[in-house]
C-alpha cells in the first residue's frame, strides 16, 4: 500500500489547533453547568419568559402574615418606659420563613411611617464589619452615597443624622456573635431621641448577643396559606382556568417544599413559565428532591436552576463571585456580562437591551430581589440563592472574606476583592494562579502587597477589570491585556492615564470614577475603535476632552457628572453617528454643546 502524503496549506494547522482548543473550552463550559452529554436546550420564546406581572415589594402580592406584622408593630410601637433609648425586636426563624419579607411589610406600614423621623434598611449578613456597616446605615438614613472611609469620621457623621431624632432601623439576617462590634455598632446611636431596630436572624443566640427584646419567633405558614402562595405565584389571574390536573401536581410539588415560602414561590415562578402538564410531571418526578444537601429549600432552588433556559445559567452563576451581602448594579452586571460573551445576540437589539431582559428574567424567576425599575435595578441574592450560584458554579468564582488569608482555587476565572477587606500579609501565589483568570473586580488597595505587574503578566485572558486605589503601582501597564472589554478605574489619583490604555482595541467599556488628580486623557483615546460607553464622574481637574474623542465612532453612551472644570467638548463630533445617549450632570462650566450635536442621528437621549 502506498503512503500518501498531502501538503497543508499555510496557516490551516494554526486553525485546527484554534478549534480543538475552542471545543475543550466547551466542554469545560459544559461541565461547569452540570450538563448532560445528551442535553438539548428547550427552545428559547421570548413571550412565555416574559411573565405579565410583577411581585417583589408589592404588598398584594403577600400571603399570610396578618397577624404576625400587627403584633410587630404592636410591639415596636410601645413606648420605652425604663429610659432606654436603644430597644427592638428580634425574629428569629428558619432559612427561607419569610423573615425578609414580615420585615419588609413592618418597615412600610404608615403607623411605623408615621412614628419615626428617620428610616434605615441594612442587610448585614455573615461578614459583621462595622465600618461597611456603618456606612451602608448613613447612606440608607440620608438616600445619599457616602465615600467617607476612616470609622471615627462615619460614626461623626452618623451621629449628626439621627442627633436628637427617632430613628427605625431594620438590621435584615443578622448573624454575628460579637458583642464588642455590636457596641461598637451602636455607639452612634445614643445622639438620638428613640431608636427602634427590628433584627432578622435565623439564630436566637444572636437576639441575645443584640440585647433587643423581645425575640419574635416565626413560625411556618399554614397549609392553607402556603397554597394560596403558590398559586398565587404559579397561576395568578388564570387561576380560574387552570385544569384540575395541574391543580393536582401542584399540591404534591408543594408537600416537597417543606412549608417553606421561598421554596414554594420559587418552583411556582418556574411553573408559571412551564404551563404544560408535562413539564409540571417532569419537575414533580425530578430526582432533584431527594438530593441529601444539608438544606431542605435546596431542592427546589436547584430544580429552578437545573430549568433556567441555558442563556441565563452563566449570567446567574456569574453572581456569586460576590460575597453574600452584595448590592448588585443591574447595569453594571449587565455590562460585565457582554464583557464575557453571556449575552446572545442577533442584531435586531443592542446586547445591553437583551441583557436587561436576562435581568428580568431572572427577577420574575426569583432569583433576584427588589423592586424591579427599568432605569436604575439594584438587587439582591437571598442567601439560599447565592448558596445555589456559588455551588452550581465550583471553584470557578472566588471572593475574599473578612480579613483571611486567600485560599485560591486551582483555576480561578473570576475574582472579587470587597472594599472592608483589611489587608494581610500573605506570600505572593505561585506562577500561573492568575493565568485563567477573566474578572478582576477589585474595591480597595489590596493588590498592592503584590506587584500590579505579576498579575497583569499572567493574567493575559482578562475581559473585566476594575481596580479602585489610592496607589499607583510605578510598573502599572496594561499593555498585556489585549483581550479587556471592561474597564474600571475608581479612586485613583492619577492625573493622566496610562497611553497604554488606548493600544486596547478590544475595550468596549470605560468608567473613569473619582479621579480627582485626573487633568486630561489620552490623546490617542480615538484608538478605542471598539468604544461603546464612556463615564467619567467626580473627575472634578479634567478641563477637557482630546480632539482624538472624535474618532470613536462605536461610541453609544456618554455619561460625564460632576467634572466641575470641563470647559468644552470637541467641537466637530459629526463622525460618532452610533451616539444614542448622552448624560450631563453638575459639569458647572460646561456651557454649551456643540452645535454638530444636532447632526447625530442616532441620538435620543
Amino acid at each position: 500500500m502506498v503512503k500518501q502524503t498531502f501538503k497543508v496549506p499555510d496557516g490551516m494547522l494554526d486553525q485546527i489547533k484554534q478549534i480543538r482548543s475552542r471545543f475543550s473550552e466547551i466542554e469545560k463550559d459544559r461541565l461547569a453547568l452540570r450538563l448532560p452529554d445528551d442535553y438539548r436546550p428547550r427552545p428559547y420564546n421570548s413571550d412565555l419568559q416574559i411573565a405579565p406581572t410583577s411581585h417583589f415589594m408589592v404588598e398584594s402580592d403577600i400571603i399570610g402574615r396578618e397577624n404576625e406584622k400587627a403584633e410587630l408593630i404592636r410591639l415596636l410601637s410601645s413606648e420605652n418606659y425604663d429610659g432606654k433609648i436603644i430597644s427592638g425586636v428580634t425574629i428569629v426563624g428558619t432559612g427561607g420563613i419569610g423573615k425578609t419579607t414580615l420585615a419588609q411589610l413592618v418597615y412600610n406600614d404608615l403607623k411605623i411611617r408615621q412614628k419615626f423621623d428617620k428610616f434605615g434598611w441594612v442587610r448585614v449578613s455573615v461578614d459583621f464589619n462595622v465600618q461597611r456597616l456603618t456606612r451602608e446605615v448613613v447612606e440608607s438614613l440620608t438616600g445619599k452615597s457616602c465615600d467617607l472611609a476612616n470609622l471615627s469620621t462615619l460614626q461623626i457623621k452618623f451621629e449628626e443624622e439621627i442627633r436628637g431624632k427617632s430613628v427605625f432601623l431594620v438590621l435584615d439576617d443578622m448573624w454575628n456573635e460579637n458583642r464588642n462590634q455590636w457596641e461598637s455598632f451602636r455607639a452612634p446611636f445614643m445622639s438620638a431621641s428613640l431608636v427602634k431596630i427590628l433584627v432578622t436572624t435565623r439564630y436566637e443566640h444572636v437576639a441575645q448577643v443584640k440585647q433587643v427584646m423581645p425575640t419574635f419567633n416565626l413560625s411556618y405558614m399554614s397549609e392553607e396559606q402556603i397554597w394560596q402562595l403558590f398559586m398565587h405565584y404559579a397561576f395568578g389571574e388564570f387561576v380560574q382556568n387552570t385544569s384540575s390536573n395541574l391543580i393536582d401536581i401542584g399540591k404534591q410539588i408543594v408537600k416537597k417544599c417543606g412549608m417553606l415560602p421561598l421554596a414554594v414561590k420559587s418552583i411556582a415562578c418556574l411553573l408559571r413559565h412551564e404551563p404544560k402538564e408535562e413539564s409540571w410531571r417532569e419537575i414533580l418526578g425530578s430526582e432533584l428532591w431527594e438530593s441529601d444537601a444539608a438544606n431542605d429549600i435546596f431542592p427546589p432552588l436547584q430544580i429552578s436552576y437545573a430549568r433556567l433556559p441555558t442563556n441565563l445559567k452563566p449570567c446567574f452563576l456569574y453572581c456569586s463571585m460576590f460575597p453574600r451581602n452584595y448590592r448588585y448594579s443591574a447595569e453594571e452586571l449587565v455590562v460585565l456580562w457582554i464583557s464575557h460573551g453571556y449575552v446572545q445576540t442577533d442584531g435586531s437589539k443592542n446586547a445591553d437591551k437583551i441583557g436587561w431582559e436576562y435581568i428580568k428574567q431572572l427577577w420574575q424567576r426569583s432569583f433576584f430581589q427588589g423592586k424591579y425599575e427599568e432605569e436604575e435595578f439594584h438587587f439582591t441574592l437571598h442567601d439560599m440563592v447565592h448558596d445555589l450560584a456559588r455551588f452550581n458554579s465550583g471553584d470557578e468564582c472566588y471572593s475574599i472574606k473578612g480579613n483571611m488569608v486567600p485560599n485560591f482555587p486551582e483555576r480561578l476565572y473570576h475574582l472579587y476583592i470587597p472594599e472592608w477587606i483589611t489587608l494581610v500579609e500573605v506570600e505572593p501565589p505561585p506562577p500561573g494562579k492568575f493565568a485563567t483568570l477573566r474578572s478582576f473586580l477589585l474595591d480597595n488597595d489590596w493588590f498592592k502587597i503584590f506587584r500590579i505587574a505579576f498579575i497583569f503578566s499572567e493574567a493575559q485572558k482578562l475581559r473585566a477589570l476594575r481596580l479602585a486605589s489610592y496607589y499607583v503601582d510605578p510598573d502599572f501597564s496594561l499593555i498585556t491585556l489585549k483581550h479587556l472589554r471592561y474597564l474600571s478605574l475608581h479612586n485613583w489619583l492619577l492625573d493622566r492615564l496610562p497611553e497604554c490604555i488606548c493600544s486596547l482595541y478590544s475595550l468596549q467599556y470605560v468608567t473613569l470614577h473619582y479621579c480627582p488628580n485626573l487633568v486630561e486623557l489620552p490623546e490617542s483615546i480615538g484608538n478605542l475603535i471598539s468604544l461603546e460607553e464612556l463615564k467619567i464622574s467626580k473627575c472634578n481637574d479634567l478641563s477637557m476632552l482630546p480632539v482624538s474623542f472624535c474618532q470613536l465612532k462605536a461610541l453609544r453612551k456618554l455619561h460625564l457628572g460632576l467634572c466641575s472644570k470641563l470647559e468644552e467638548l470637541p467641537a466637530d463630533i459629526r463622525n460618532l453617528n452610533n451616539l444614542e445617549e448622552v448624560k450631563i450632570s453638575n459639569c458647572t462650566e460646561l456651557r454649551a454643546l456643540p452645535a454638530s450635536f444636532c447632526q447625530l442621528k442616532a441620538l435620543h437621549k
